[in-house]
């Protein structure tokens, strides 16, 4: 089984296995009887990946960032559930509201953590190299 957010505090790491949390070992991602081998659990686990890879990994993800990401992942697929259940039934908007705009601010917190990308020199710093090759 894959492990996501493997624990970083020495506090947490120093304790046996047996008195910390499923969670925090790795062993389990869902309460006790939810069904990880369903679409939700899958598309979850998919989307806690992806959001973990788009800020530096999960070694460079303090115990907040995961659970940011984990409830950024849990509301996503909560919205996209309800958004998959317009088309057969009428869905409350404020419910789908309320959903988006939480998922939003809790992925715009994150964004501002994300690393910054080398995107090569800034054209102020190409034109200060050519004058100074010059």
């Amino acid at each position: 089984m894959v492990s996501f957010f493997v624990p970083t505090s020495a506090a947490i790491i120093n304790r046996p296995s047996r008195t910390r949390s499923a969670v925090s070992t790795g062993s389990r991602m869902h309460p006790k009887g939810v069904d990880a081998r369903s679409t939700q659990a899958r598309r979850f686990k998919d989307l806690i990946s992806s959001f973990a890879v788009g800020l530096g990994g999960d070694a460079a993800l303090s115990e907040v960032d995961q659970a940011l990401i984990r409830n950024a992942a849990a509301l996503t697929v909560q919205c996209e559930r309800l958004q998959a259940a317009v088309a057969g039934r009428e869905v409350k908007s404020e419910e789908m509201t309320g959903l988006a705009n939480s998922s939003a601010r809790i992925l715009a917190t994150l964004k501002l953590k994300r690393p910054r990308r080398d995107h090569g020199p800034s054209l102020g710093e190409i034109v200060a190299r050519q004058r100074e090759d010059a």
